[in-house]
């Protein structure tokens, strides 16, 4: 062939890497079998405490814990309704030619709620507004 990166290819496929001396081998064995050195020893006890602490931990939140403040419990205090705000309006003549009048009313109902432990307090307030159409008869 003459493809020059052709004979760079089998030059390095012919490549065998020779195996490590002796002293390479003592030395990486030396290095394996070293004792811990300082911050080995503080990262395991730094370890050790941090897992006493979770243990605690967890005993705390899972056998006693925080209490739950217990919800209010609401008793009915006050209701109220409004006297209705009724309004008529012109008749007005339907598709069917009957004629109907337009009335409004008007009123609020408010309901307070109070928990007797506390200062908890629910006020509902609704508005209410209904329009509608009376019939007229005519004669």
């Amino acid at each position: 062939m003459t493809d020059p990166d052709h004979d760079l290819e089998q030059a390095l496929a012919s490549l065998r890497p020779r195996p490590p001396g002796p002293a390479v081998t003592a030395r990486v064995a030396a290095g394996l079998d070293a004792a811990p050195t300082r911050r080995g020893v503080v990262i395991a006890w730094s370890a050790g405490f941090a897992a006493v602490a979770a243990v605690f931990l967890a005993a705390f939140v899972f056998l006693g814990g925080v209490a739950e403040a217990e919800a209010p419990t609401y008793q009915l205090v006050h209701v109220e309704q409004s006297r209705p705000d009724v309004q008529f309006f012109r008749p007005v003549r339907l598709t069917d030619g009957s004629f109907a009048r337009p009335v409004r009313v008007r009123w609020e109902d408010t309901t307070r709620w109070e928990d007797p432990r506390g200062d908890a307090r629910l006020i509902h307030y609704r508005p209410n507004d209904q329009l509608t159409l009376l019939p007229l008869e005519t004669n």
